[in-house]
């Protein structure tokens, strides 16, 4: 096994040894006339071996991590024992009936540049960048032959501005799944993420745990997870808020697949601050509310700004809130990290003049695992709180 061979412009080899999969293109002098795709070695300035991986030249992360080890080959068998590893480990963790689950997590799966949700039988990949483009026949063909879907979708970045296009089968409705005993309609094709926000299955238990006879708001509800949860969960009513409307019909028609009457509930195509400004100037009409925004943050740069957004909800949400009332709160980015997040919550609770318990701060599902050294890989925050004092 003979490849071509980087070497570190920077001293980063205990950071790539210790688990982070990405070497940034400042850190590298790379050979001329590699393409994005192509296995390389990275070997330290004396030459000793630090990681194979591949590579994508004109990327800020230039170098993706497959092994630590110069006896391993990046091929096609590696592809699939990763997989079959990864399959292997939903099997153990995922507990009832869970039709709709993250097969491959990529980089925390050791399958940089590939994560595949399965839908039923639907396989709905995302890959990054060049390299996912280059790579995206050898994916689709491991995938179909572990799982066998019915079809396959691909989103990538840097084609047709990320749209889903299906690449095998036939998808010409909705796919529904279940989450224990939820039932949820998925849009594969135009679906937001891969379709579902699958990362967020356990926390839409827990909520569901607290709504006994609540009255529950759900901010940036998409197709309502957290609401059929709510409402499964005795809610007393649940109001659904969403800027676009199809989201907004596509919550109603979850609740009817899960035998609930929407006349029952709320269903409001409105933005989520303006709602929420309007809230908080009146007397509490919620006893719960979930701010699940979109990520505010896709980048570094974008910190500053995410963090004024993620406060002023935040202060909103908690001035809307009566005492004894539930804060359901989420971040999405990995650029902030849990820290910096719960430093907001608290500095939202000071603005809205509440004092605030915190009750739990949760992750992903276990579907959607972490490796040791990416800290990356931790990103998403969701932070139960209970409104301790109130108007």
């Amino acid at each position: 096994m003979r490849y071509p061979i980087a070497s570190l412009a920077k001293p980063v080899a205990a950071h790539v040894r210790r688990g982070h999969p990405f070497i940034w293109r400042e850190a590298l002098r790379l050979p001329v006339g590699l393409v994005a795709g192509d296995v390389i070695d990275v070997a330290e300035r004396d030459g000793r071996f630090v990681a194979r991986g591949v590579v994508e030249p004109t990327s800020p992360v230039a170098f993706r991590v497959w092994t630590l080890d110069p006896e391993c080959a990046v091929d096609a068998a590696l592809l699939e024992a990763r997989l079959s590893s990864a399959a292997a480990l939903r099997r153990d963790v995922l507990h009832g009936e869970v039709t709709g689950y993250r097969l491959c997590h990529g980089e925390n799966d050791g399958l940089p540049g590939l994560q595949c949700d399965l839908y039923d039988d639907v396989a709905s990949l995302r890959t990054d960048g060049a390299i996912g483009l280059a790579w995206q026949d050898r994916f689709v063909a491991a995938i179909e032959r572990l799982v066998r879907p019915r079809a396959v979708v691909v989103r990538n970045p840097q084609r047709d501005g990320g749209a889903a296009v299906l690449v095998a089968g036939q998808l010409t409705a909705p796919v529904v799944i279940r989450e224990g005993g939820r039932l949820l309609a998925v849009d594969v094709l135009r679906g937001q993420k891969t379709g579902a926000f699958l990362d967020q299955r356990e926390n839409r238990d827990r909520v569901g745990a607290l709504c006994g006879d609540r009255r529950v708001l759900n901010l940036f509800c998409y197709t309502g997870g957290f609401s059929v949860a709510a409402a499964l969960g005795g809610a007393r009513r649940v109001v659904s808020v969403d800027i676009a409307a199809p989201a907004v019909e596509a919550a109603r028609e979850n609740f009817r697949l899960n035998q609930l009457d929407p006349a029952a509930h709320g269903f409001e195509v409105a933005d989520a601050f303006a709602y929420l400004e309007a809230l908080a100037a009146r007397d509490p009409q919620h006893d719960l509310i979930i701010v699940d925004p979109p990520s505010f943050a896709p980048s570094q740069k974008a910190l500053p700004k995410a963090k004024a957004a993620y406060l002023r909800l935040n202060t909103l949400a908690l001035r809307a809130l009566p005492a004894g009332g539930w804060l359901a709160t989420a971040s999405c980015s990995s650029h902030l990290r849990e820290l910096d997040f719960l430093a907001l919550i608290a500095e939202a609770a000071a603005q809205a003049g509440r004092t605030l318990t915190v009750a739990g701060v949760f992750g992903a599902g276990p579907d959607h695992p972490t490796r040791p050294g990416f800290a990356e890989g931790h990103y998403l925050k969701f932070v139960l709180a209970r409104v301790t004092n109130g108007q």
